[in-house]
Parts: C-alpha cells; structure tokens; sequence
C-alpha cells in the first residue's frame, strides 16, 4: 500500500511538471522577435500543432511569415511541415505550393462570406470570381495575402473570433499577430509567453513593436513556375 502511495505521488508531481513545462514552452525560443510576435508563433504552434514545431521553425527563412503558413498547410494537407519547408526553400510561391500538395485556397476564406475590404478585398474577388468547388486549379493570389490570410484564420480560430473582427482591426493599425497578442495577454493576465516577471527566457524587443508590417511579399504570386514571395508577422496562445 505505502509503495501504491508513493508512486502515485511521483506520478502526480512528474504529471505536474510536465504541464507547467507545456505552457511556459516557448517555441521560439532564441528567436530576436517581439513579445506579440513570440505570443503569436506559439499560439500558431497550438493552433495548428505541426510535427516537430522547433526544427520547422528554426529552418524557416523566414519563420515569422514561413511557420503560420507551414503550420497551417500541414494541417489541412496532412503532408509533414518538413515537406512543406523544403518546397518553400526551393524558391516555390505560397500559391504554388498549395497547388503542389492539393489544398484549395478556399481555405484562407473561410468564414469570409462578403467582401472583406482592404487589405483582403482583392484576393477575395480574385477568388470568388475564380473558384470552381472540386477542380484543381492553379489561383494567382499573391504571397503578402496567403501570409496575411493565414493569420487572420489561425487568430480567428484560436480565440473563436470572426475573421472579420480580426481583418478589421487590422484596418485600425492592429495586424493579426497584435491582435491575437492582446486576447492572449487579457485571458492569461500576463505581457510576456513566459511565467515570470519581466521578458521571459530568449525574448527579444519589446512587444508591440511592428517592425516588419502584415506580411511583405511579391504581389502577384501566381501559379506559373516558381517564385519568392516573404512577408513578416507572427502569431501564439
């Protein structure tokens, strides 16, 4: 009975220090980011929960545009992120590789059922226009939208918000990875991923800071051949 008790307690402490360990994880870890940006990657870790998040984002060129799209991806394809990456590293366009791995772009618009406005206006009429439910088709939307539509859908998502609510802040100066930082600081009663007062283990600038704007990209993005397209932003819970 004493031995039933005293391996039950160090299952519950070993139990115990497994979840603390889970939520003060930091999946970007060492990375010079913002404290938005950092809250941001994270919650896009535990949104999309792609295989092996640390390698992926460490061999992201870009991890601040590559992982939510990377994440995101693997999550609707099934394909592994590694696979996604090496595409990506191969110079291919977002809208290429959603070809490529058979992911229809419908998803970037999901629960966009009008007209969003700026900065998504385009991209949604380009589609709308051009969609055919169930055809393979290549779409010309560009890297800087793809990146920036992800994000409203991985913030969206993560705290139940409509995708408008988030395309409109954005509008008033608050890009996605902010406005998903905001919800998570209010909900979890802390400025920083990690516990602890102050910035947490490997944080970088300040937070807010918005430094690389809502995704940069070259435009046009489309489907013929291969082509860079990079943007910055971020995302976490």
């Amino acid at each position: 009975m004493r031995r039933y008790i005293l391996c039950t307690t160090a299952a519950l402490l070993l139990g115990g220090g497994a979840a603390s360990a889970g939520v003060s994880f930091d999946v970007a870890l060492g990375m010079d980011i913002n404290e938005d940006t950092r809250i941001f990657l994270n919650v896009t870790n535990q949104t999309w929960r792609p295989a092996v998040a640390t390698t992926v984002i460490q061999g992201c060129a870009d991890p601040e545009d590559d992982f939510p799209v990377i994440a995101f991806l693997a999550y609707h394809s099934h394909r592994s992120p590694s696979f996604i990456l090496n595409l990506r590293r191969e110079g291919y366009t977002w809208a290429d590789i959603f070809f490529q791995i058979n992911v229809s772009p419908s998803v970037v618009f999901v629960g966009i059922d009008r007209d969003p406005g700026p900065p998504y206006g385009k991209a949604w009429g380009y589609w709308k226009k051009h969609y055919r439910p169930g055809a393979r088709l290549r779409y010309r939307i560009g890297d800087r939208d793809i990146v920036g539509l992800v994000k409203v859908q991985t913030a969206a998502r993560h705290f139940s918000a409509s995708p408008f609510a988030v395309i409109e802040a954005q509008r008033s100066g608050r890009r996605p990875e902010v406005f998903a930082a905001d919800r998570w600081k209010k909900k979890h009663g802390r400025e920083t991923w990690t516990h602890g007062p102050g910035k947490g283990k490997g944080q970088g600038r300040k937070s807010g800071g918005d430094e690389k704007g809502s995704g940069h990209g070259h435009g046009s993005g489309g489907g013929h051949g291969k082509g860079h397209g990079n943007g910055k932003g971020g995302d976490g819970d």
